[in-house]
């Protein structure tokens, strides 16, 4: 035991994590299906992947790519795979030629998966990060960081507490990237005992890291927004043997962690910081996936396999699921060792995610679908060889997702409704990794795998002739190792993964409009910050308000879940807690430093430096609550409903309403006048309704081709303007900067904000 501590390490078990480069016997197409009844024969038109259209051998002899997947980065000469071997070298490759694009020499082994992310404000080219160091070499290494360019951007070292007897540590784990604390950041355990989360742009790193993690994690860590709070939690593997440490007894077997972005933040320990944590009698050494994985329901999940560290552990062999608070849901046992990442794939198009986990028995392996409400096989295919990599998927053609396996002797290509071989590609060559499924340049689908062969590494890009590939990262599949270039290992729930972006440069100018998914659509000089427009929510976008400075803004669910870009804050929100009525709106605090929720029965909820002046919640109201404004002060706010109907709280005065009066079509939203203390209400006819405020003109009798959603004034008072559901803009004493009207929408318009 380490002095001090009282947990024992896994050193003398380290080794054993990293698989020996052996290539299997099992040959092209020896794999046998074992379906369940219900998954039937699958009707698929044939496909041919012929010869791959690039091969680039890496001469790195006995250290060549093994664990390390590939994984693509937009790059200088434009879209690259970018790959780590045991030789310490990082490697770019054009994704359209294979032409060598640089090499960076890490300096330590790359068992972990590159990720990329663009961390310069309108570059769109990515930094990419890795983890250095491997359980056969744990003592060098770290986090580090690449420049689009491939020259040395940043590098951290993963210290380990003085107790121990070795200072620092490798980083086997990939590191994942996502909105921890207000802006993009990476985080992944390390062999040692400290977890390391670091700002993307600097490394710097976070408050609260590093977080004591007690012993060696080599999982990659999924990185969602599990209680739709608009946080990003961690949640991630590990191992653990017997030992006290920080007042918290360990015992031999190991953990699933779900950590608060924040770490330790403000607590006692440097332990503390769990939201919740499943313990296993087995290591985890699988990277967990998230996604609503539950059948029919929209409950998020989790599921991950575990490990091999202690022999006859009642826990080997199994793949978990868990729901958001580690609640167990089911535990099932299968043919072999659960060491890869599973991934959740529609593979039998019913519009549900299922969970493809591979696995390794001796030298043999096998593949199987399960049904993620209740962990039932749905088929079960023997691929011959093991299966240490990670499966991901592809829709090649049939409408539903296609599996890839790979194995130590090829990769299979298995029907993802049945589990049947199609083919197997590249026998004779090991994999150890997952393979990379992007869209072509030329548009069809890409296939990259990377692999190791007697002499050193070779990578093989296949290009599916005929194939559409611009859904390979759409709904239900898993392209790649963890899902994305992130590695996110989320699929299903939102992400604050946000764009690089700045306040404009003087004054702001401009609005943006946020769609029921929380698309959002920025005109005049305020920056695109990111959005959920491409990601499953909970419940639907209904609000968005803007920062002080046009440099961020935030978007509110009717769940009340609450997502910041830019330099806007989290503060807080009311996602995943009980509300008697769904939230309708939201506004900011002049000063940006907080926000109001407001829902239809006008519960009013308060954040950050906005404060709570009363609310209708609870009161009777004749018609639900439409929207809010708040007061040029911040000292007050009103509540609007569809009637008309105006409260007022705090400092805003009442100025009159429309209650009670007759209205053509319902109110829809309201804007406070600057310059006179009144305040305008619109009706989804845009007819304008003005209380001491000037009347500047409305749509009221004109016709619409859809109906108006929301209003805006400008800052000094002096005009106003409001959108339509489709994005047709309509200003009045205020300046036009463009609009979505008459352009393709994937959701409707539910707000604008802006000045």
């Amino acid at each position: 035991m380490f002095a001090g501590c009282g947990v024992i390490r896994l050193r003398g078990t380290l080794a054993a994590v990293v698989s020996s480069l052996v290539i299997g016997s099992g040959g092209a197409m020896v794999g046998s299906a074992v379906p369940v009844a219900s998954a039937g024969a699958a009707t698929r038109p044939s496909i041919s992947f012929g010869a791959p259209v690039w091969t680039v051998p890496i001469p790195d002899g006995s250290n060549p790519i093994a664990l390390s997947s590939p994984d693509v980065a937009q790059l200088p000469a434009g879209p690259a795979v970018v790959v780590g071997d045991r030789s310490g070298n990082v490697y770019a490759y054009s994704l359209a030629s294979g032409t060598h694009v640089w090499t960076d020499s890490a300096g330590a082994p790359v068992d972990s998966t590159p990720s990329a992310v663009p961390t310069t404000a309108g570059s769109g080219l990515d930094t990419v990060y890795v983890g250095t160091g491997n359980a056969a070499d744990p003592v060098s290494g770290g986090y580090l960081a690449i420049k689009p360019t491939g020259t040395f951007k940043w590098s951290v070292q993963a210290n380990n507490p003085p107790t121990d007897p070795y200072p620092y540590n490798g980083v086997q784990a990939s590191m994942a990237i996502g909105d921890l604390q207000g802006g993009i950041d990476v985080v992944a355990g390390n062999l040692g005992e400290n977890e390391y989360a670091m700002t993307a742009g600097s490394g710097g790193v976070l408050n609260g890291f590093p977080w004591y993690q007690g012993d060696s994690d080599f999982t990659t860590p999924a990185l969602a927004d599990l209680y739709g709070n608009g946080r990003t939690e961690i949640i991630e593997g590990g191992a653990s043997s017997t030992g006290t440490s920080y007042g918290t007894q360990y015992h031999d077997g190991g953990h699933l962690r779900v950590l608060s972005p924040t770490g330790n933040a403000g607590q006692p320990e440097p332990n503390d910081g769990l939201d919740c944590q499943y313990t296993t009698t087995q290591a985890v050494q699988s990277s967990p996936a998230v996604g609503e994985f539950f059948g029919s329901s929209s409950r998020v999940g989790i599921v991950f396999g575990t490990g091999s560290t202690w022999a006859g552990a009642a826990e080997t062999d199994h793949l978990i699921a868990l729901d958001s608070h580690c609640g167990l849901m089911w535990n099932v046992t299968l043919d072999g060792l659960t060491t890869s990442s599973p991934a959740l794939a529609d593979v039998l198009g019913n519009g549900q995610l299922q969970v493809i986990e591979g696995t390794q028995a001796g030298s043999t392996g096998s593949v199987y679908a399960i049904t993620g409400s209740d962990g039932a096989t749905l088929w079960r295919t023997s691929v011959g060889n093991p299966v240490i990599g990670s499966v991901v998927t592809a829709d090649l053609g049939s409408g539903y997702q296609d599996v890839l396996a790979p194995t130590t002797d090829g990769v299979y290509v298995l029907t993802g409704r049945n589990g049947s071989v199609l083919t197997t590609l590249q026998t004779g060559t090991g994999f150890q990794n997952s393979p990379l499924v992007t869209q072509d340049p030329t548009g069809a689908i890409g296939i990259t795998l990377a692999g190791y062969r007697a002499g050193g590494s070779v990578i093989f890009h296949y290009r599916l002739a005929g194939s559409d590939g611009s859904g390979v990262d759409g709904p239900g599949a898993w392209p790649q190792f963890h899902h994305d270039s992130q590695l996110t290992g989320d699929t299903g729930t939102a992400q604050n993964i946000e764009v690089p972006c700045s306040p404009p440069a003087g004054i702001p100018a401009g609005y943006e409009l946020s769609a029921a998914d929380g698309g959002i659509f920025s005109f005049g000089n305020l920056p695109f910050c990111g959005s959920t427009g491409s990601i499953t929510l909970n419940r639907p976008v209904v609000g968005v308000a803007e920062t002080a400075d046009g440099g961020g803004y935030w978007e509110v669910a009717s769940d009340g879940g609450l997502f910041a870009f830019g330099n806007a804050q989290f503060y807080g929100s009311m996602g995943g807690k009980p509300l008697n009525q769904p939230i309708v709106g939201m506004a900011a605090t002049p000063t940006g430093g907080g926000y109001w929720e407001v829902a239809s029965d006008g519960g009013l909820f308060a954040f950050g430096n906005a404060q709570f002046y009363g609310s209708m919640g609870g009161k009777p109201l004749n018609q639900p609550i439409v929207g809010m404004a708040a007061t040029p002060t911040g000292g007050g706010y009103w509540e609007v409903a569809s009637d008309g109907g105006i409260f007022s709280f705090g400092n805003a005065q009442f100025h009159g309403s429309m209650g009670g009066k007759p209205l053509n079509q319902p109110i829809v939203g309201i804007a406070a006048d600057a310059a006179t203390g009144g305040y305008w209400e619109v009706a989804s006819d845009g007819g304008i309704f003005s209380f001491d405020a000037p009347f500047y003109g409305s749509m009221g009798g004109k016709p619409l081709n859809a109906p108006i959603v929301g209003m805006e004034a400008v800052p000094s008072g002096q005009g106003y303007r409001f959108v339509a559901s489709d994005g047709g803009i309509f200003s009045f004493d205020a300046p036009f900067y463009g609009s979505m009207g008459g352009k393709p929408l994937n959701k409707p318009i539910v707000g604008m904000s802006g000045f």
